[in-house]
């Protein structure tokens, strides 16, 4: 072929650069491969202590959708200095029972007060609220009204005695409260408490003797009651486990019939419940992992030893990549989703690596080379297709870092610390093990030493498919590109979610909010929220002025009437119902301090109709983002679920294209370098491009289309993550492989096919590896995860099979002599290296 213009590859297309590196490294591990096994070793020793800690480190309360710099952050904030206790760790607990209003109901609330005390001593939770505590405490403030009035020493009994005959005797006492009254005035103060939850939990609150509206944490049926749990916003993560425990103990002290029920719910409950989930899946789920590589190593190298080898060498990687996050964790939040992601990416990548090294190594024995020569060519040549698929991968996850969604860095904190250590691995451990075992590393197989590359069926079937693109790739092309076409459609008509509620598995907070939803409103768990500053002018401590008043009913008003808008609480009507002025201040101090801080913030709460995550509460939201931006409320800003699911999408969608964009750029520099070439990486980008929209139509047509199920939206982002770089693996191996034939003189054609049939047996086993290990996240009891492994396990087997097989080569052949056109390098190249 002439070296100006050459085809798919040319005689004196040059060496990779990366070949004399590898060089070295193969000849010194053949020198010396005891030494690389000791320190392996000593380094995994090392790492041991550190990897068993590992879970010290990893959050196990999920991530949050809050956007650092959004206005969904600004309102958080605000809220976390304001309101802590209206942050996103307030939690949930509904009770249902025929009638919750009843005895039973009532002492169950009051023992679960009673409970929690402890944990309000402590600091771990700033208050609770529930019907119970509502009642005893206007028990409480009509006893300190009459006996104890605001601004007077704590009373005498003669004085309380005193000041309670006067109150009756101007009527200012309801007689079902005198009992009350008369043992009150002869205790101590510090008792009211107690002596005000007794007669709440005894008493019926359809004939309380003070008013108390509880209309917002009772259902109109009377069937469900919401008790409200703040937790700190400073401290460890909530521990929703032991108050599950405490309420599942105070439901049990009523007695086995009793008819009330609880579930803990809440935003973080719901997180934490699918994580606990999926982590109780792991090991479901690495167990049918490894029984799949097994069953793929053992069909693929027909020998027990190397399949046992392989799998003993990830897992010694995985130790060192384990105390590296461990290391990671103390400086950035991690999740378990980390571990979890980077468990997978070793096992598949590991394998890859191993299964092409030591398959190019039973080739170079076939050739007739001896064991350490072998060796040491089977490290070059595949390893420089290990080398570029590994860096391609490392490459992907670092794009995660540029994300300013909490969860996506932390994906790539696993993949960054697991991918470089296994990368390692494959390059040392096992041609150091090759060189100790030679031919024995195939132990315990049928004939593992022949020539599995040119016979066999599956060999036949790859030359029968090679044949297709070499005869018509302009066809072969025209069909992939008509076919994506309405799968684009789909995915451009289809809105995908990240709501985690409808994502939850059949848990106890998803119990708990279809109870929320069935007896009240979804929204009531995930409300909008309005925060600002009532002004100088408008407050006196946590009192309104007249003005302020004036000013918040005014906007609260607004915000009632305005569509979509089921109900909005605020200082001026804490329930709903609209106060005056003179009974909002005459509010329990607690009450006024729930949407009034002492320096003039201002908290109101909104409850949208129907789904907060829809279009139709984005559409209502946008319009009570003008109306408060035009209300004299200063410094007014609309936050909560809808907005902060709105600014999520938004940033997803911009850390999706600057991932794509990041990768791309760094993929085309590498392997423009390393092949020699710029056609070729623009073509790899391409093809795992249309695999990942192909495999995201198919899980849409799956899971939204047959099983009626929401799609998740961050599953682009796992496609572009994991597709990006281990979906370029098969083209790189194939690639290289191409390249390597036509410079020993093969035309372009018959190198398509050469090379197809040659790297047809490793590619097919390490795409069945990954697909079959990404695939098992299937049996996850989590929706998210089902998702994620069947659209990673469609893509890598559509990458490894119809892109690899009869795409890609197909955009080879119709690319001819511009696939390896970069001519400046080459000509700088030439003169030195020559052909190979």
């Amino acid at each position: 072929m002439n070296s100006g213009t050459g085809g798919i590859g040319s005689e004196s297309t040059p060496s990779p650069s990366a070949h004399p590196v590898l060089g070295r490294i193969a000849r010194a591990v053949v020198r010396h491969p005891v030494v690389v096994i000791v320190l392996w070793l000593v380094a995994i020793g090392a790492c041991a202590p550190f990897a068993l800690k590992l879970s010290e480190v990893q959050s196990r309360q999920g991530s949050s959708k809050i956007v650092p710099g959004s206005v969904g952050d600004a309102v958080a904030q605000r809220l976390v200095q304001a309101f802590p206790h209206h942050s996103e760790r307030e939690t949930l607990i509904v009770l249902s029972a025929p009638d919750v209003t009843a005895a039973s109901s009532r002492r169950l609330m009051g023992m679960l007060d009673a409970s929690l005390q402890p944990l309000v001593h402590d600091g771990s939770v700033m208050s609770t609220t529930s019907p119970y505590t509502l009642h005893r405490d206007a028990l409480l403030a009509a006893m300190r009204h009459v006996l104890a009035p605001a601004g007077t020493p704590p009373p005498s009994t003669e004085e309380a005695m005193g000041r309670l005959a006067q109150a009756r005797a101007t009527g200012q006492v309801p007689a079902a409260l005198v009992p009350l009254l008369q043992r009150a005035a002869r205790t101590d103060q510090a008792e009211w408490p107690k002596l005000a939850g007794t007669l709440a939990e005894e008493t019926d609150w359809a004939d309380f003797p003070v008013p108390v509206d509880a209309a917002s944490l009772i259902s109109d049926d009377h069937r469900a009651s919401l008790v409200t749990v703040a937790y700190s916003r400073h401290g460890p993560d909530p521990d929703l486990t032991a108050l599950r425990r405490t309420v599942a103990a105070d439901i049990a002290r009523l007695g086995p019939a009793s008819p009330v029920h609880a579930a803990v719910t809440g935003e973080l409950a719901l997180i934490k419940d699918t994580y606990d989930k999926a982590e109780a899946d792991n090991a479901k789920m690495e167990y049918a992992a490894y029984i799949i590589i097994i069953i793929v190593l053992l069909l693929f190298f027909r020998a027990v030893v190397p399949a046992v080898l392989t799998l003993t060498m990830i897992g010694l990687a995985m130790t060192i990549s384990q105390a590296w996050l461990y290391a990671v964790g103390s400086q950035v939040e991690l999740t378990q989703f980390t571990t979890t992601i980077m468990t997978f990416v070793m096992l598949g990548a590991g394998v890859d690596y191993s299964m092409l090294l030591s398959s190019r190594y039973r080739q170079e024995r076939l050739a007739g080379r001896d064991p350490k020569e072998a060796v040491v060519n089977a490290t070059i040549h595949a390893g420089e297709s290990i080398a570029l698929a590994g860096s391609t991968v490392i490459l992907a996850f670092a794009a995660t870092l540029l994300s300013p969604v909490d969860w996506i860095p932390p994906l790539g904190y696993g993949g960054l610390a697991g991918i470089p250590v296994m990368l390692l691995a494959a390059l040392t451990i096992t041609p150091a093990l090759l060189v100790l075992l030679g031919d024995k590393f195939f132990l315990l197989g049928v004939r593992p030493l022949t020539d599995m590359e040119s016979k066999g069926w599956l060999t036949n079937l790859l030359r029968r498919l090679a044949v297709l693109p070499r005869r018509a790739p302009v066809a072969v092309v025209a069909v992939f590109v008509l076919a994506t076409i309405p799968i684009i459609v789909l995915l451009g008509s289809h809105r995908l979610t990240s709501d985690p509620v409808a994502l939850s598995p059949d848990t106890d907070a998803r119990r708990g909010y279809n109870l929320i939803a069935e007896h009240w409103q979804p929204g009531l768990l995930q409300p909008t929220t309005v925060v600002g500053d009532i002004g100088d002018n408008g407050h006196r401590g946590d009192t309104l002025t007249l003005a302020g008043w004036q000013r918040l009913d005014s906007l609260s008003d607004a915000i009632a009437r305005t569509p979509g808008v089921v109900s909005v609480s605020s200082l001026s009507r804490p329930t709903g119902t609209k106060l005056s002025w003179e009974d909002t201040s005459a509010l329990p101090q607690n009450v006024r301090q729930d949407f009034l801080a002492p320096d003039g913030a201002l908290r109101l709460s909104i409850v949208l109709a129907g789904d907060p995550l829809s279009e139709q509460a984005r559409s209502t939201i946008r319009t009570l983002t003008t109306l408060v931006a035009d209300s004299t409320i200063d410094n007014a800003q609309v936050g909560g679920a809808t907005v902060i699911d709105q600014e999520y999408d938004a940033a997803l969608t911009s850390s999706f294209w600057k991932m794509i964009a990041f990768v791309c750029a760094g993929v085309i520099v590498l392997l423009t370098f390393a092949l020699r070439s710029i056609l070729v990486p623009i073509r790899l980008i391409l093809t795992i491009a249309l695999s990942n929209i192909w495999a995201l139509g198919a899980t849409l047509a799956v899971f939204a289309g047959w099983l009626d199920e929401p799609v998740i939206n961050d599953l682009p982002i796992f496609l572009v993550i994991l597709m990006m770089g281990l979906g370029m693996d098969y083209e790189i191996f194939l690639i290289t492989r191409i390249r390597e034939i036509t410079r020993q003189g093969s035309s372009d054609a018959d190198a398509v096919t050469t090379a197809i049939v040659d790297t047809g047996r490793v590619i097919t086993a390490a795409g069945l590896v990954m697909a079959g290990t990404l695939g098992t996240m299937m049996l996850s009891s989590t929706l998210m995860l089902r998702e994620y492994g069947f659209g990673l396990s469609v893509a890598v087997l559509l990458d490894a099979t119809l892109i690899r097989l009869v795409l890609a080569p197909a955009t080879l052949l119709i690319a001819g002599k511009y696939n390896w056109w970069l001519p400046s390098l080459r000509r700088r190249a030439a003169a030195p290296d020559g052909p190979a």
